[in-house]
């Protein structure tokens, strides 16, 4: 009766490890963190309770790979920024002024551009769709980027003059006062050349405000002789002139009256 004794512990050893695989063993994969790094079938990283940069650790971010940050998603913590990389800007990033950038399609960003045109000004008329543009960066000289140009006609009737009227080009909204423009006749010619400015000839400064009148025999207008070619056509060149960089912005008006 002594030998049934002896085989009892030598049975129970077994049947016990065998439990203990069966509930998962210690390297187990089910007790790994339940993140992904973004790509399928793949583990979480190898440093227990975190992943690799699209998860973030495993704290309270916000999916930027900076825990317990309040940034909004564009790898730039605790910013205002709508994820098209500029923090303080308030754009959505289709090109309308909100982003700080005049809608390229809208203007020239350099002269000779058909995007630049809009359109032809009879006597009568005024500009109502002008865009709204934005400029950050302040003047850098023609050519280089900070400007944004603008095509407009006044078309002349034959044997109008000296009745052509007088041609108008102004700040509808001009934000802080930041921006201002230069008028050209052609493309490579000299700002306010051929007579386009008479209060200060081609060295005039960059104004806010511009107009061209025809000389009217009923009235003493000393500044321009119908001698002096009429802006049949002129290009705009818009700038900012102070306070770099802010996002305020600005719109042209263009009219023609008798």
């Amino acid at each position: 009766m002594s030998l049934p004794r002896r085989l009892i512990p030598v049975l129970v050893l077994p049947l016990a490890s065998a439990f203990v695989f069966a509930c998962g063993s210690p390297t187990d994969d089910r007790d790994d963190p339940m993140f992904s790094n973004g790509e399928a079938g793949t583990d979480a990283d190898a440093e227990a309770g975190t992943v690799d940069e699209t998860g973030g650790d495993m704290g309270t971010g916000d999916g930027d790979g900076d825990p317990g940050t309040t940034g909004d998603g564009d790898g730039d913590p605790g910013t205002t920024g709508d994820g098209d990389g500029d923090p303080g800007t308030t754009g959505d990033g289709d090109g309308d002024p909100g982003d700080c950038a005049t809608d390229p399609a809208q203007v020239g960003t350099s002269c000779g551009q058909g995007s630049a045109y809009h359109g032809a000004f009879p006597i009568g008329e005024m500009s109502t769709d002008m865009p709204v543009g934005a400029i950050v960066d302040t003047d850098n000289g023609q050519g280089n980027g900070a400007e944004d140009w603008y095509q407009v006609d006044f078309p002349l009737m034959p044997d109008t003059r000296p009745m052509a009227g007088t041609a108008v080009i102004e700040f509808a909204e001009n934000g802080n006062d930041d921006y201002r423009f230069e008028v050209y006749r052609d493309c490579g010619a000299q700002a306010y050349g051929q007579g386009l400015a008479a209060e200060f000839g081609a060295s005039a400064p960059p104004l806010s405000e511009w107009s061209f009148s025809d000389l009217n025999p009923d009235m003493e207008q000393l500044e321009y002789m119908d001698n002096i070619p009429w802006p049949t056509t002129v290009w705009v060149r818009v700038f900012r002139f102070q306070n770099n960089p802010m996002c305020t912005t600005y719109q042209l008006q263009v009219s023609r009256t008798m």
